[in-house]
Order: C-alpha cells, then sequence, then structure tokens
C-alpha cells in the first residue's frame, strides 16, 4: 500500500520539470525505424536537432544540492516508486508503450550466441584470461545470467555492464584509502589511474542511460542492488589478494571487449545514421581530456584522439576503451605479483621531458630504450611491427611539433 501511494504520488506531484524519456518528431522516428540507406543520398543528416533522439537528463553528473541520507533515500522512494507503477502497468496492458521512447526505438539488436562465438575465437587466439577457478565459475554464471535476463535488450544489459564496471574501482581505491589512512602503505600513482579507469566507465554508463538504458524498473533494482553486493565482495577479495580481484576485473573487461565488438559489427549501418550523445561529444571532444590520457598506461598523453561524430565512433570508441582497461588490469596484476610500479601516463611523460631536458608541456621525441615511459612493444611482436610502432610514435610527435 505504501508503494502504491509513492507511486501514485511520484508520479502526479513530483514529475521532474524536464521529462525523463525524450520524444522525438514522426519525421525523425521515422529515420530510425527505415531499413539502412543504399547509397550516401538517403542518409539522414546528422544536425544538431537530431539530438532529440536521446535523453537529455538534468542529472548526468551532480543532482540539485547535496542533502541528509534520509532526504535522498525518501526522494529516491518516491521517484522509484512512480516508474515501478508505470512499468506495471505496461506490462499488465493498461498503459501503452510509447513506441517513440529509446532505447526499442532504435532498433539495436545483439545476439548472444555471437557473443560467444567472438569469446571464443579470442580464447583460441590466445587471448584466454588465466583466472582462479572460483572467478572463473563465477563469471561463467555471470554471463549466463546475462544472456538470459538481457536478451533482445542490448542497450539495457550495457547499461548493467557499465552500473557494475565502476564497482571495483570504488572497492580498490576505497581499501587503498584504508591503507593509507592507517600508515600501512601509500600508493598514490595507482589510485590516480583507478580514479581515472572510473571516470571513464561514468561516462560510458552515461551514454546508456542517454539511450534509455536505464528506463525500467526492474533493470535498475537489479543493477543497483548487484553493485551494492559486488562492492564488499570485491572489498574482500581485494583485502585478501589485490591479483586476484585485478584478475577478476581482467575476465570481465575481456567479455565486454567480446560485446561490445560483436554489438558494433552487429549494427553498423543502423549506428553510423544516428548521432553521438552530447556526453559522449563532452568526454571524448570537447571536455577535459586530462583523465581519458590518464587511464590508458601504455599510451602517451594526447596520442589517442578518436573521433565522436556518430554512434557508430561511440560504440567504437568504448570498445578500444574496454580494451585499454584489459590491459591496465594486466599491468596491476604485474605490479602486485613483481612490483612493477603503476605510473600514471602524465607522470611518465613528465618524467621522460624532464630526463630530456625539455620543459613539462613540450612534446619530447620518442625514445626507444625509455621502457619506463611507456611500455611500447608488446611480447608477441616481431621486429618489423615494433619498428613500425615506433615510426609511427615519431610521426605522431612530429605532427604535434608541426602545430606550433
Amino acid at each position: 500500500m505504501l508503494l502504491l501511494f509513492a507511486a501514485t504520488w511520484g508520479a502526479f506531484a513530483l514529475r521532474p520539470p524536464a521529462a525523463p524519456l525524450g520524444r522525438p518528431s514522426v519525421v525523425r522516428l521515422r529515420a530510425l525505424t527505415e531499413e539502412p540507406p543504399t547509397t550516401t543520398k538517403e542518409q539522414v543528416s546528422l544536425d544538431s536537432s537530431s539530438k532529440e533522439y536521446y535523453i537529455e537528463s538534468p542529472f548526468y553528473l551532480d543532482g540539485e544540492r547535496p542533502m541528509s541520507a534520509w532526504a535522498l533515500a525518501a526522494a529516491n522512494f518516491l521517484r522509484q516508486g512512480a516508474t515501478l507503477l508505470l512499468q506495471l502497468g505496461e506490462g499488465l496492458g493498461l498503459v501503452p508503450p510509447d513506441p517513440t521512447r529509446p532505447p526499442e526505438c532504435l532498433r539495436l539488436v545483439l545476439e548472444n550466441d555471437d557473443v560467444a562465438a567472438a569469446e571464443k575465437r579470442r580464447e583460441q587466439a590466445g587471448g584466454r584470461v588465466e583466472a582462479h577457478p572460483v572467478s572463473r565459475y563465477l563469471y561463467d554464471i555471470g554471463c549466463l545470467l546475462l544472456d538470459n535476463l538481457f536478451e533482445n535488450r542490448p542497450i539495457q544489459r550495457f547499461w548493467f555492464l557499465e552500473v557494475v564496471a565502476r564497482i571495483p574501482y570504488f572497492s580498490y581505491v576505497s581499501v587503498l584509502h584504508l591503507y593509507e589512512s592507517l600508515g600501512w602503505w601509500r600508493a598514490c600513482e595507482l589510485r590516480k589511474v583507478h580514479n581515472a579507469e572510473e571516470w571513464n566507465e561514468l561516462h560510458h554508463l552515461l551514454v546508456m542511460e542517454a539511450l534509455g538504458g536505464n528506463a525500467r524498473w526492474s533493470d535498475r533494482f537489479l543493477g543497483y542492488h548487484t553493485a551494492i553486493l559486488y562492492y564488499w565482495a570485491l572489498v574482500l577479495v581485494y583485502f585478501c589478494s589485490p591479483r586476484i580481484a585485478y584478475q577478476f576485473m581482467e575476465l570481465l573487461e575481456a567479455h565486454a571487449v567480446d560485446t561490445y565488438s560483436t554489438f558494433v559489427a552487429s549494427n553498423r549501418a543502423r549506428l553510423a545514421r544516428l548521432p553521438a550523445p552530447k556526453v559522449a561529444c563532452s568526454y571524448y571532444v570537447t571536455g577535459d581530456l586530462y583523465l581519458f590520457d590518464d587511464f590508458q598506461l601504455l599510451k602517451p598523453p594526447g596520442s589517442r584522439r578518436p573521433p565522436c561524430d556518430t554512434l557508430l565512433d561511440v560504440f567504437v570508441n568504448i570498445c578500444e576503451d574496454e580494451g585499454e582497461h584489459v590491459k591496465t588490469m594486466r599491468a596491476c596484476q604485474d605490479y602486485a605479483s613483481f612490483g612493477k610500479g603503476i605510473v600514471s601516463p602524465h607522470l611518465a611523460a613528465a618524467s621522460s621531458s624532464s630526463a630530456n631536458n625539455n620543459p613539462v608541456g613540450e612534446h619530447p621525441p620518442p625514445n626507444d630504450d625509455d621502457q619506463a615511459a611507456y611500455v611500447v612493444d608488446e611480447e608477441d611482436e616481431n621486429d618489423g611491427t615494433s619498428r613500425r610502432r615506433r615510426r609511427r610514435r615519431w610521426k605522431e610527435w612530429a605532427a604535434d611539433i608541426n602545430v606550433f
């Protein structure tokens, strides 16, 4: 009874001034529901007004103001109750579903079998993550649940994945703060890299929210409660073995690469016709890119500046981000196993500039012998590939210098 009252009150008395679900016009909706164009002339213009496809939430980054825990809990209870009532009404056929509401109107697809096939190909090619048997067992159960709970609902699945993907970095940093507060151990650069990783995952989450991935109450309920349990589980694991905690995260990030790459391959034509959400443009292009550079341990700052014009660009960027997380988790495991310290890319760049007598902020020429700043050559690369990579780095440095 209390929940019904909260739902009714939230639906009518506490409706936010900005509607949480955008409604594209009929013309723009037709562009979404048609089959992909066959010629360039048939492509839909991606002007700024077409961003009405997506949900422009006023709560992307911050709420209105800090409040007490009970005030926030009460407001959330009423807000969630309103959407619960709406979902129940749609489920019972009392409320007709909105055909213009994303993500359903985007008509994006993802087949579980295709994701499993991509993972199998990666592992057969030597990309299998060697994890603890318990970690592998829990991972397999998680993938099975994802396949069943989010079948034919790719954006909702991605939203759930990104909610969970942020949690390990919260857990790691919480434990590191505790160690530092007790005077046991200090790892400033490691915390900095984890903060940058969480910032990256946050923006993946915001993209999925802009696409309507969290529209259903049941998905949010599952995601938030899973995140709470996952947080405390990883805190305990990190207490006992940081290496295993990083290893499990590598499993999840590798699965994310398989999932996003499969999704891009299955929806390339449609994604190329849709504009990038504003929050994605802000993160990849127009905003402060310091933290974007800082989670990519194997890349010099400023060396990766991907395009972000279409939704295809956004998902390709997210897939590449997940690949960078895999590399960072491997580096963290080496840190835990062998003491190979983690250094953020900006500090590495500053150290390299100082060693070469270049002021910080200028771009020194790449030094092939400097393995401390950037680990460039992969162990499985041959000499030709290594030389090509060094040549590319030299060209990137020359292009930066020529700008001035």
